[in-house]
């Protein structure tokens, strides 16, 4: 892969550096974008197993992890220039989300990959609320509730996937002023399943820890399925438990409910504190 200018060559050092190599790894995304902004599809076969309308919605919103951090810096106006590049993203929230349009992203089903992608959906909207959300009009503020309302009621597995729903009713309840007793009940069952999966010292299991003879059954069970994500939770604790979801999940919660729930924020941030002193030594000096 040849050097990516901003990133490969970026000192990370300041703020400032980071911004710089933020913008640099959007950049190259933007001959990407469908017409109307709300797909990227990128020229590689994706050997995703789900419809390609979600594989587009994919390539738009993990970027936003991205653009919703960057929308929240601009507010503060220390950046000139920060939302160069970014409009594209906030365009496709309002094509994306419209049933009558082309670039729709898809109604959210039942064990969907478009529950993923609504947590980043979510993250956004909570990161950059006045111009993902607030600067739209009335038709395109009603799109976005309802697509993601389409997270309600919805199957999904009992893992990390939790994490989807609960983001998407606190985006619902503090952005998009969906009342917070039709979403209480739903949130507050997916936040006691995502307690299940607690082992200790700061570490969760992605799903609730299996015994061992539980956990040889499900290894005699992935021999004999095509796809190992279809016969249960596994007994995982390293990458969805780690950087990748569930403490992160934690920690974005902590921030963005700490008014509504700081009995439980307080809890993430203290395993936060404890999950470090182990994972540190995943790492060398030199973060290899």
């Amino acid at each position: 892969m040849p050097p990516l200018p901003g990133f490969s060559d970026n000192p990370f050092q300041t703020r400032e550096d980071f911004v710089k190599a933020t913008i640099a790894l959007l950049k190259p995304l933007h001959p990407h974008f469908s017409p109307c902004h709300a797909r990227i599809s990128l020229p590689v076969a994706t050997g995703a197993h789900f419809d390609q309308g979600a594989a587009e919605l994919e390539g738009f919103a993990r970027p936003l992890w991205a653009v919703g951090a960057l929308l929240a810096a601009s507010d503060t106006g220390a950046d000139s220039g920060i939302l160069d590049g970014l409009q594209p993203w906030m365009d496709g929230f309002v094509a994306g989300t419209d049933p009558a349009h082309p670039e729709y992203w898809g109604e959210i089903n039942n064990m969907d990959q478009r529950m993923v992608e609504a947590e980043i959906i979510a993250f956004a909207l909570l990161a950059a609320p006045d111009k993902l959300y607030h600067a739209r009009d009335p038709f395109a503020r009603g799109n976005i509730t309802t697509w993601l309302r389409g997270m309600n009621g919805k199957e999904m597995p009992s893992n990390n996937w939790r994490w989807f729903r609960v983001f998407a009713d606190l985006a619902l309840m503090t952005v998009c002023g969906v009342p917070a007793a039709e979403l209480r009940e739903e949130m507050e069952t997916d936040l006691q399943i995502l307690e299940t999966f607690y082992i200790g010292d700061g570490w969760a299991g992605d799903g609730r820890w299996l015994t061992t003879e539980q956990a040889e059954e499900e290894e005699k069970l992935a021999l004999s399925e095509t796809r190992r994500d279809l016969v249960g939770i596994g007994r995982q604790v390293d990458y969805y438990s780690g950087s990748f979801a569930i403490q992160f999940s934690q920690l974005l919660y902590s921030k963005f409910a700490s008014d509504i729930d700081p009995e439980r924020a307080e809890r993430y941030r203290q395993r936060a504190r404890e999950f470090s002193v182990g994972f540190c030594r995943y790492f060398d000096a030199h973060g290899g």
